[in-house]
């Protein structure tokens, strides 16, 4: 397999100025009236029995996810809240602190493994599914219809993380008062920003109880006395704008003069925010509004929105004065989010973008941004949706990044992030795009991300060959404290995806997937990735009209990547296997693969060795041909060894100029799936031999497993890999 990655790209780096707490000043003229008189505070909150008040909220701490027996503990994906403790969903083990399924790696039990092409049927390993009308998902039995739980809720399907119960097919929530809200059980009897509904915001000044929006708890202060009018002058400090603080759990503040400051609240309640008038009713979470200001975080996160591009698309939704986006607020009112739509160029030197800066403001600003150190999180949810027109993010991936002061490519400034299938034309999706799986993707350079001096977490664009055109919005952007387990959940990975240009996404549970067509321009194709029940990942990759094979080669290589990648020219290392071992150091590579094959082509595992442990491109190539319809091997015609567990070596040199071995299998081997396959013992056979000029200190720098398309829709319906 030979390929080349896609070239860097060049994107804006956009910053802000600090946000400060006020930001209207007063005009010239005369002096401010004086302010009134400092309004007595209220009586606090009472929170009912089995509640606590978490954050001005009273909380049913047995059954909140949120505040799980205490405020502020969450339970994370795949676990609910019950009796204060976070317990796994519904059909769920607790193995080791992980929820998994029962299934035929554990059956019923955390230690029950059934026998190879054994299946699990309920609770006992048996040789085919069992039940009145039984159905199979991936290697469990269920019924057809679902069993119930939250793993085959209505089939097959997987419910999302945040989901803790299946009613009659539908995924939903186990606590009394709560609903599924963007993904996650929130109870909306007591939730701010999700009051008697999904996504029914309270306004400023009122409390989510009972259902409904009431003004906030505890007795009304007294007023201040009014304030001496100013003699010529406009509103004081406070700002034209500004409103008075809110008066919290003990009461509104005192109303000033009619030209003076606004009266200082009660005894605990704060002052009103400046002229920008920014507020945020769930301090969870990354506020939106249409100030474009990011205030009254949990975490203390301040910051603005803003967006980016080229300048030249004409249809983009972020213009700004300069027409890239200075001073723009990327605020959608339909929505009721933060989104950007336009059509993404096919040059080099497109790109766009939308995000947020920390310690940064105003929004669109392009001053340099502040920092703020974010080493007490692992990463942000993101939750995106298509826009009003629908189009998502037209079939294009996106790069959620996390530039910092010393992580920016010193090139592209591009920063590291996970790449990411995109938006759905329909519904919401949410990425878990954690630090730890960041890479600097098409750059050849490498930086791990630097939490302590975070600038951004933003959405950037790749140019492709073709165009698309996009329209989705930022729903939701929630710092993450823990990682879930796991960190995507069984079923799709987003939607699928048709970018021409070599790309690979990640973050997948410690893989990546990678589409690697060889022609220069990119070959038409769709791409789906998924996450089987069991563990591990899969996808489906189809060509398109007009898939071409150049030379007589494949025209891709799609593939899952365990290390070093993407493709010939890959400079990144993605998963756990982030350091070369030399073959001598080795001890294990196996390997679970279930795959289907296409029309025309084959089915490898491709190997890469270096002589350092970060080569600049690879020496050498080992390929393990597990199923092949109708190719030769590179160096076909004398074997260059005995054959080895049935398949015959072939040597020769690749077009990019390395030497290559490949254990070969006939045509008309339409392949089968492997178990426990024992990858490592080609590679020290070779090494043995010299094969591709291998040795025990070469180092084996990454493993892709995958197709080399020649036509046809290949998938691989499950593939894990452990490297030791």
């Amino acid at each position: 397999m030979t390929t080349r990655s896609l070239s860097v790209l060049l994107t804006t780096f956009l910053g802000c100025l600090l946000l400060t707490a006020s930001c209207a000043k007063p005009t010239s003229g005369g002096d401010p009236g004086t302010g009134g008189t400092t309004g007595s505070g209220g009586t606090g909150m009472t929170c009912g029995a089995g509640q606590m008040n978490c954050n001005g909220q009273c909380r049913t701490v047995a059954t909140d996810n949120q505040n799980c027996g205490a405020c502020g503990t969450t339970c994370g994906a795949m676990r609910g809240c019950q009796n204060g403790q976070c317990v796994c969903n519904s059909g769920l083990l607790d193995c080791s602190g992980s929820c998994v399924p029962s299934d035929a790696t554990h059956c019923g039990s955390c230690t029950n493994a059934c026998p190879g092409g054994q299946v699990c049927s309920g609770t006992t390993c048996s040789t085919s599914c069992t039940g009145a009308t039984p159905l199979m998902c991936g290697n469990t039995c269920v019924q057809n219809g679902g069993d119930g739980t939250t793993q085959h809720c209505g089939g097959c399907n997987a419910c999302p993380s945040g989901a803790t119960a299946c009613t009659n097919g539908t995924c939903a929530c186990s606590a009394a008062g709560q609903m599924l809200c963007s993904g996650a059980c929130v109870d909306t009897t007591m939730t701010n920003s999700h009051c008697g509904s999904c996504t029914n915001v309270c306004p400023i000044g009122t409390q989510c109880m009972n259902s409904n929006c009431v003004s906030t708890g505890g007795t009304g202060g007294t007023g201040g006395t009014t304030g001496a009018g100013g003699t010529t002058g406009t509103a004081g400090a406070g700002g034209t704008t500004g409103t008075a603080g809110a008066g919290g759990t003990t009461g509104t503040g005192g109303r000033g003069g009619t030209t003076g400051a606004a009266g200082a609240s009660g005894t605990t309640g704060t002052g009103g925010a400046g002229g920008s008038g920014c507020t945020n009713t769930d301090p969870s979470k990354i506020n939106e509004d249409a100030s474009g200001y990011i205030c009254n975080t949990t975490l203390g996160i301040k910051g603005a929105w803003y967006c980016y591009s080229d300048g030249a698309d004409s249809t983009i939704s972020c213009k700004g004065s300069d027409g890239k986006g200075n001073g723009a607020i990327p605020w959608n009112t339909t929505s009721s989010a933060m989104c950007l739509s336009g059509t993404m160029g096919t040059g080099s030197g497109s790109y766009a973008g939308i995000g947020f800066k920390v310690n940064s403001g105003p929004p669109g600003s392009t001053a340099t941004p502040g920092t703020w150190n974010a080493s007490s999180l692992v990463g942000f949810a993101i939750t995106l949706q298509a826009g009003s027109s629908g189009r998502g993010s037209g079939g294009m991936i996106l790069n959620l990044e996390f530039p910092t002061t010393t992580d920016m490519d010193s090139n592209t400034k591009d920063a590291p992030g996970i790449t990411v299938p995109g938006v759905p034309t329909s519904g919401t999706i949410t990425y878990n795009a954690l630090f730890a799986d960041a890479v600097l993707a098409n750059s050849n350079q490498r930086h791990a991300v630097d939490p302590a001096n975070l600038t951004d977490v933003k959405i950037a664009f790749f140019p492709d060959s073709i165009s698309h055109s996009y329209d989705f919005c930022i729903k939701s952007v929630v710092p993450i404290m823990t990682a879930p387990n796991p960190v995507v959940a069984s079923g799709n990975y987003g939607p699928t995806w048709n970018n021409q240009q070599p790309q690979a996404v990640n973050g997948i549970n410690g893989y990546a997937v990678q589409s690697a067509p060889f022609p220069q321009n990119g070959n038409p194709m769709t791409m789906q990735v998924n996450v089987p029940s069991g563990g591990g990942v899969g996808f489906t990759y189809t060509t398109g009209s007009g898939f071409q094979a150049p030379n007589n080669g494949p025209g891709a290589f799609p593939a899952v990547i365990s290390g070093w990648g993407p493709g010939h020219d890959g400079i990144q290392f993605y998963g756990p296997y982030k350091t070369a071992k030399t073959i001598g150091a080795l001890t294990s590579i196996t390997s679970n693969w279930s795959f289907t094959m296409g029309t025309s082509g084959n089915a490898v595992y491709d190997l890469w060795f270096g002589n350092s442990a970060t080569p600049a491109v690879p020496n050498a190539e080992l390929m393990i041909w597990i199923g092949n319809k109708d190719k030769m091997p590179i160096g076909y015609g004398t074997a260059c060894g005995a054959a080895f567990n049935g398949r015959t070596p072939y040597c020769g040199t690749n077009g990019t100029g390395e030497r290559v071995v490949s254990y070969w299998v006939n045509t008309g081997t339409n392949g089968s799936p492997v178990s426990n396959f024992d990858v490592l013992s080609y590679v020290k056979d070779a090494a043995s031999h010299g094969y591709a000029g291998l040795s025990t200190g070469s180092y084996m720098i990454g493993l892709q497993t995958g197709f080399e398309v020649y036509s046809g829709s290949w998938t691989v319906s499950s593939y894990t890999v452990n490297i030791q």
